[in-house]
């Protein structure tokens, strides 16, 4: 499948306004607006905070709302990939918050992300 979006590199796909809630914005926060937006239109602002290391955080977020078939179509394999580390991500935190609300102790790694 060839991709169709991220030629752009440089502009982001929303306005500065929005892109500054959402970098300020809780994960739940981030969740609504991000919801709020078209789903191709998200998948070009996952692909576009990922691709910076100061908004990966944002950008894994964003990619966890948006469908593989969206990020694929904007960024190819990056986006497959971006995809399957969104999901794992996913897990990971769901795993987490499911561990420290039965009373167990999280577990703490130094595994490099």
């Amino acid at each position: 499948m060839q991709p169709t979006g991220s030629t752009d590199l440089d502009n982001c796909p929303v306005s500065d306004d929005l892109l500054k809630r959402l970098l300020d914005a809780t994960f739940n926060a981030v969740t609504d607006v991000g919801n709020q937006l078209p789903d191709s239109q998200r998948a070009a602002l996952a692909i576009y905070c990922y691709r910076r290391a100061h908004f990966r955080k944002l950008g894994l977020s964003l990619a966890a709302l948006c469908s593989r078939h969206s990020l694929v179509m904007e960024a190819g394999h990056a986006g497959e990939l971006i995809h399957l580390q969104a999901v794992a991500a996913g897990t990971e935190t769901e795993s987490r918050f499911n561990d420290a609300a039965r009373g167990g102790k999280v577990q703490v790694s130094l595994r490099s992300v």
